[in-house]
């Protein structure tokens, strides 16, 4: 089943209850060759308590948004070494994020393979 989209060829973001389905729609979109960002969002009741900040979280929810024109450049790519410095310079707390394991081996091994040492790419 390929991507629906609107009119005018974009894709259309898909919202869930099911992070099966989200991930299941973001694997789809991502063997078209599509950009793919899945965020948790709060579903509220603003009638009832008239407001966003009033109202309790019902419940979480799914967003899966697809595009086919962010670029590769910028925020959505990283460089090998870079992921290196991160975990060989900084806590998690002090970067602000965790590196699984499985990616730091890959970065690691694609430079030993090139013959580069870590401490060459995290200087």
């Amino acid at each position: 089943m390929a991507i629906p989209r609107e009119p005018n060829g974009r894709p259309l973001t898909f919202y869930s209850l099911s992070l099966d389905a989200a991930i299941d729609y973001g694997r789809q979109a991502l063997a078209e060759g599509l950009n793919v960002a899945i965020k948790d969002w709060d579903l509220r009741d603003s009638i009832t308590y008239r407001s966003f900040q009033e109202s309790p979280t019902l419940v979480k929810y799914w967003a899966v948004e697809i595009s086919e024109n962010d670029s590769a450049m910028g925020y959505r790519s990283t460089s090998a070494h870079h992921v290196i410095e991160a975990v060989e310079q900084m806590s998690p707390e002090e970067y602000g994020a965790l590196h699984a394991e499985d990616l730091v081996a890959f970065c690691r091994d694609y430079y030993s393979k090139l013959g580069t040492h870590s401490s060459d790419v995290s200087s």
